[in-house]
């Protein structure tokens, strides 16, 4: 754009336009372009614009409030403009919006929040994995202690308290194995996410490199023009010098070639800024590039600490199998135990009826205490 030194916009290009929110030409040349302007901005903006007029290039963010009441951000540069053909003072300004960028930091910035939220998480799992695998040890420990206790013979109570011991802490593992798995199911959808989230940084990273080649087709466009400017004020100065007629016209284009040189680097040394700008956003970039690898070391971490929870959830598995099979032998030991007792006690029942059925026979003279003597000597 041109704007005159109150700020009138005298001449603006489509992109210009679109960017205030305008269709055509004849809505925006002879406005103040501070209307555009939120007025808690318009301070900053008038500084900016008093600066450039004052013939000090400068560059300044605002935000561009459209017809529809969206705010744009924007990032202005202004360069005096002081030998214009029509002869009023007025400064170039080159506006591009930035929101995109805006955007992609607070990604960014969310993403980056989103894995350490997960490295946390994943701290927290490796925690319960710990608790679990000493679970493990302690009930190892127990069975342990179960099978030496079965080595030598013991009671049914005892049996019993050993086997009721044993279904609690197999039904303690279960709930620990449940856990585990949610964990790992936690784990796997949060690996997932992340995954996501890293596809969806790389599509706006390859975004903001296409924005960076279309500002530097921009950059290169806008050096043409100031190139074609610098040569057409140079073929007018090779006039006016041939038009020349005394030595007072001769310092008088003298003195404004000199002016057209300083204005000239004014014009070279913010195009340098503009370089320096885009090399920086080239940079931020990379930088964002780097990120983006950091992210994919951090996801296959992930990745790694999963399968080595699925690994030690197997092993879980198998534990609890054998456990299973411990169970099932101890209760088929009970069973014959029991079934063995109760033979004994019936083969019993029975020499004891064998021997009061004998005595009968044999005494019959006797008395009933002399009998019940020798019916407790034959039990004994």
């Amino acid at each position: 754009m041109r704007l005159a030194a109150d700020g009138t916009v005298l001449a603006a290009n489509d992109a210009a336009l679109k960017l205030i929110g305008v269709t055509s030409g004849a809505q925006a040349l002879g406005r103040d372009f501070s209307t555009w302007v939120p007025s808690d901005q318009r301070d900053r903006w008038t500084a900016f614009t008093t600066g450039v007029v004052q013939g000090h290039p400068a560059s300044v963010e605002c935000e561009i409030a459209a017809p529809s009441g969206d705010r744009q951000p924007t990032l202005f540069h202004g360069v005096p403009l002081t030998d214009h053909p029509d002869g009023v003072s007025s400064m170039a300004v080159a506006a591009r919006a930035v929101s995109g960028q805006r955007q992609l930091e607070a990604a960014v910035i969310e993403l980056e929040e989103q894995l350490r939220e997960r490295d946390a998480e994943r701290i927290k799992a490796r925690a319960r994995l710990a608790e679990s695998e000493a679970r493990q040890r302690e009930l190892a420990g127990k069975v342990e202690a179960f099978e030496a206790c079965l080595r030598p013979p013991g009671t049914d109570a005892e049996h019993d308290e050993v086997v009721r011991r044993l279904e609690a802490e197999i039904e303690a593992r279960d709930a620990a194995l449940g856990a585990a798995e949610a964990a790992r199911c936690a784990a796997e959808a949060k690996a997932a996410q992340a995954l996501a989230d890293v596809q969806q940084l790389e599509v706006a990273l390859d975004g903001f490199a296409a924005r960076q080649k279309l500002m530097a087709a921009e950059r290169a466009a806008e050096r043409q023009r100031l190139a074609e400017l610098t040569e057409s004020a140079a073929s007018r100065h090779e006039q006016s010098q041939n038009a020349a007629r005394d030595s007072q016209e001769c310092d008088r284009l003298a003195a404004r070639l000199q002016e057209r040189d300083a204005i000239v680097r004014g014009l070279e040394a913010a195009l340098l800024e503009a370089q320096q700008a885009l090399a920086e956003e080239r940079d931020r970039g990379l930088a964002d590039r780097v990120e983006h690898d950091a992210l994919q070391l951090r996801h296959g971490e992930v990745l790694t600490a999963c399968q080595k929870h699925e690994a030690a959830l197997r092993q879980l598995e198998a534990a609890h199998a054998s456990l299973a099979a411990a169970h099932a032998s101890l209760t088929a030991e009970h069973d014959r135990l029991v079934r063995s007792l109760r033979q004994q006690v019936t083969h019993l029942e029975a020499l004891a009826n064998g021997f009061r059925a004998a005595d009968t026979g044999a005494d019959a003279q006797s008395a009933p205490g002399d009998f019940g003597s020798r019916g407790e000597e034959g039990l004994a």
